[in-house]
């Protein structure tokens, strides 16, 4: 069997329209030798999500306007890990903004890495249990954010609709699933 080979970054160029989109132009070694001039990659923050389930075992989603795609989404809470912030303090802040609830306990799911190919963006999952809403919500200027409790089956039945379809939220339920069984039965 054929080994998997790395390409060789020989240069990289800042060439980002803004600091919300960062942009860099590689010029990369194929491992045949070949050169490749300009191939495109995105540096944007690693994401933090927040699998969140009350006592009665239901989910936490939170329903927004995501410009990128020009739709209404329903997915899990989450944000962009800020310089010199962690994933965990990040998940811990943006449940808290994005849907009033306050951590007390907060267990790491892993990590998933949703487009591997054009971006180095890790999201880093969390699971917190037994939630309750205990503030308000503190949004951002860009953000209107309603927030829905969902039982696990509606939740299923919303991903086999197509009514939940990011897969980064897909990926981290199912890696809340997988790890923590017993909660979503």
């Amino acid at each position: 069997m054929k080994k998997i080979k790395k390409w060789k970054l020989l240069a990289e160029e800042d060439v980002s329209p803004s600091p919300w989109f960062p942009v860099y132009k590689h010029k990369v070694q194929l491992p045949d030798g070949k050169v490749v001039d300009d191939y495109y990659v995105s540096r944007l923050e690693d994401v933090a999500m927040i699998v969140a389930v009350t006592k009665e075992k239901e989910i936490a989603f939170v329903k927004q306007y995501k410009h990128g795609i020009r739709r209404v989404m329903l997915e899990l809470p989450a944000g962009r890990v800020k310089k010199g912030d962690t994933p965990l303090k990040t998940a811990k802040r943006e449940l808290a903004e994005e849907t009033g609830i306050a951590v007390k306990s907060i267990v790491s799911l892993g990590e998933i890495v949703p487009v591997p190919s054009k971006e180095d963006t890790l999201v880093h999952g969390f699971l917190v249990k037994d939630v309750e809403i205990n503030s308000k919500q503190s949004l951002d200027e860009t953000e209107n954010i309603q927030v829905e409790f969902y039982s696990f089956k509606k939740t299923l039945r919303y991903i086999r609709s197509g009514k939940i379809n990011g897969t980064d939220t897909i990926a981290i339920l199912t890696l809340a699933q997988l790890k923590h069984p017993n909660l979503f039965k």
